[in-house]
């Protein structure tokens, strides 16, 4: 009996988070795993991985998506977290899947969800059938600089000047920020600092796909070097799809053709 998991709360290491699911094949013993982006950057994307989600089912696909704690629907505040918070949960929900009957997973991760798939495999023996990567962020200290730059560009438009440099004195010393209406707590900004972002060496033993979108016509250098070092680890499907930032539009934005290529590379690789 596969997929009893249904959209709800369930308890993981005594918390309640928030577990989106979809599909009902009872004989299919793949699981998909989505690990998403991070604040604002999930406002923007929920309605696409939502999209995802209803497509890979119509495929006979069984999809999970869990709201990490302090985030989304989950309960607990955001300075109550940790990446380390996180990774556990995301472990037991492996685990709970295993148990239902799950024999093969596989994963799709989105922007931050890069690196928090990264620290995951670091930490965790995991056999995997598929990685999808969306726009993946590799290393944390750009991800912590594009974020703290919201924080920057706040204090500018109020008369105001602050540096990256010293909004991390301030959670030095213990002072919570809050970034774009998150709490970032002293733990939270520590826990980011100790993500084990190196390339897994697990991704060697699974297929692995790469969905940039990009304005330009070229490939940009930073890619271009990620490219090379993954492509070290095996095999790799590496796609740049020119269309809008649908992380960080205005407006929500669509992606179909990156979901419709999602799609096909999941179904395939179940057959």
């Amino acid at each position: 009996m596969h997929n009893r998991l249904a959209s709800g709360f369930i308890s993981l290491n005594n918390r309640q988070l928030f577990l989106r699911t979809t599909g009902n094949s009872q004989g299919n013993k793949n699981a998909i795993l989505i690990l998403p982006p991070f604040a604002e950057e999930m406002n923007k994307t929920r309605h696409l991985i939502s999209a995802l989600m209803q497509q890979l089912t119509a495929a006979g696909c069984n999809c999970f998506m869990l709201d990490n704690f302090g985030t989304g629907d989950s309960e607990g505040d955001l300075d109550q977290a940790s990446v380390d918070i996180w990774r556990n949960d995301i472990q037991q929900l492996i685990k709970l899947l295993q148990q239902q009957g799950y024999q093969r997973l596989s994963i799709i991760a989105i922007r931050f969800g890069a690196l928090q798939l990264f620290d995951l495999l670091n930490n965790t023996e995991l056999s995997l059938q598929h990685i999808v990567l969306w726009q993946p962020i590799f290393e944390v200290k750009k991800f912590w600089q594009q974020f703290a730059r919201i924080k920057v560009a706040e204090a500018m438009a109020s008369g105001n000047k602050i540096s990256q440099k010293e909004l991390e004195q301030q959670l030095l010393q213990g002072d919570t920020l809050e970034i774009a209406g998150y709490p970032i707590s002293p733990e939270f900004y520590q826990s980011l600092l100790n993500i084990k972002a190196s390339i897994p060496s697990q991704l060697s033993e699974c297929k692995l796909s790469w969905f940039e979108t990009s304005q330009l016509d070229n490939t940009a250098a930073p890619v271009q070097k990620m490219l090379q070092q993954l492509q070290q680890q095996g095999d790799l499907n590496f796609v740049q799809l020119k269309d809008e930032p649908y992380w960080q539009t205005i407006e929500l934005a669509n992606a179909d053709k990156l979901i419709s290529l999602t799609v096909q590379q999941l179904v395939g690789a179940q057959k």
